[in-house]
């Protein structure tokens, strides 16, 4: 297959042709070789796959088998995951569901994913989605995401399911039920990660709360066993009600540190404010903020289709057009924005080689419907085209076809 006239903004913004062999290699560049399909880009943006560092697939697209959240809120989305769809998820339930949210992901041009699976005292949706998650299109990175009281009660399944396979240890402690357990949760994740040789990634702050400061400890705890690049903090939102002085003093141990953060800033507008009157806060993370301080941002989707979120696609272009609009980013940002869902996130998830369009590379690359990133991420049409080795699949955007009827 030869893909000719892809612009390829990463590499040096000129025009390129790359064949690809039938086992899915990079071949040659430039070199123009047509012994099979020939498809051309016209001066498409060609990109790295998209990266979604913060996703739940393990009930992801359940709103329809749930009881509806009439709130709106998060504790009441959670508690209905917990205590009823998280129960009727079982391993052939969940394979089937996986397997068409899988080609969704690949025609978003999403090949890597770290999604967050609960653990309760009743049910394991972590160790369910291990034993289902195996495909050819996306690479599936688990993280143990305990329920209030797991780490406490339910350390070995915990253990378990990282020994089985998982990836990332995960903790919330703004929902255990008081501080020091809290305090005890987090330090119980760096030991069991430490101990297995596991990444750090934890829904951490994720209130309107000012006096929510759990990113602090999070921080300290990296520092502490020189874990700072193994580790993210998910949500942050709280961070969108501190103090300005305090947030930028924040800023200067994030950095110190090296821990990464995560925001889903359209899962999060719908959560946050539930509880304000107007104005109503945004309740994101300071997105832009972080990002002009050096500090490594990747951008995720969060829930899709489920008792927390009931919209969703899985569209990272989509998800960059709300955290543009909502962190007050201009036009030269826009670049760096895309870094968010690309290389920002390979650090995240701790993806080695990605993005290098080489020969003798396994082909793994996007190209966008689009000739510019303002036009991709206003738009946020699905890819022209994703290659990963030998899979393919194509986004033709024809034309509407108007004409005057008689």
């Amino acid at each position: 297959m030869l893909i000719k006239n892809a612009r390829a903004v990463n590499l040096d913004d000129r025009l390129h042709s790359i064949y690809v062999n039938p086992e899915g290699i990079i071949e040659c560049i430039d070199c123009m070789k047509k012994d099979g399909e020939v498809i051309d880009a016209q001066g498409r943006i060609l990109l790295p796959p998209f990266i979604n560092p913060h996703c739940h697939l393990g009930y992801s697209m359940t709103i329809d088998i749930s009881r509806h959240n009439i709130t709106g809120t998060l504790t009441e989305g959670a508690r209905i995951v917990r205590e009823e769809t998280s129960k009727r998820i079982n391993e052939e339930e969940l394979k089937q569901r996986l397997s068409k949210i899988i080609e969704i992901l690949f025609s978003h041009g999403i090949f890597y994913v770290r999604t967050h699976e609960l653990i309760t005292l009743e049910s394991n949706i972590a160790l369910k989605t291990l034993k289902v998650r195996e495909n050819p299109l996306v690479n599936i990175q688990v993280v143990t995401l305990p329920a209030t009281g797991v780490m406490e009660e339910g350390e070995d399944e915990v253990i378990k399911t990282l020994e089985s396979g998982a990836e990332v240890v995960g903790f919330v402690p703004q929902m255990e039920l008081n501080y020091e357990l809290a305090v005890k949760s987090v330090k119980k994740a760096f030991d069991i990660a430490v101990g297995l040789n596991k990444l750090v990634d934890g829904h951490v702050d994720e209130t309107d709360d000012p006096s929510s400061k759990y990113t602090e400890l999070v921080i300290a705890e990296a520092m502490k066993r020189g874990y700072g690049n193994k580790t993210t903090i998910s949500h942050m939102t709280a961070s969108h009600s501190y103090d300005n002085w305090y947030f930028h003093e924040l800023l200067y141990k994030l950095v110190d540190s090296g821990v990464s953060v995560v925001s889903n800033p359209m899962v999060s507008l719908y959560l946050q404010g539930r509880y304000d009157p107007y104005p109503k806060r945004r309740g994101i993370a300071r997105i832009k903020d972080m990002l002009n301080k050096g500090i490594n941002v990747g951008i995720g989707t969060d829930n899709v289709m489920d008792p927390i979120f009931p919209l969703g696609d899985y569209n990272m272009l989509r998800v960059l057009n709300y955290a543009f609009i909502v962190d007050h980013f201009s036009v030269q940002d826009i670049p760096l924005l895309f870094k968010t869902v690309t290389y920002n996130s390979s650090n995240i998830l701790g993806i080695t080689d990605y993005g290098r369009l080489e020969v003798g590379k396994k082909a793994e690359f996007i190209i966008l419907n689009e000739r510019s990133l303002s036009d991709a991420i206003s738009y946020t049409s699905k890819p022209f085209l994703a290659v990963r080795g030998e899979y393919m699949v194509m986004n033709r955007l024809e034309s509407s076809g108007v004409i005057k009827h008689d």
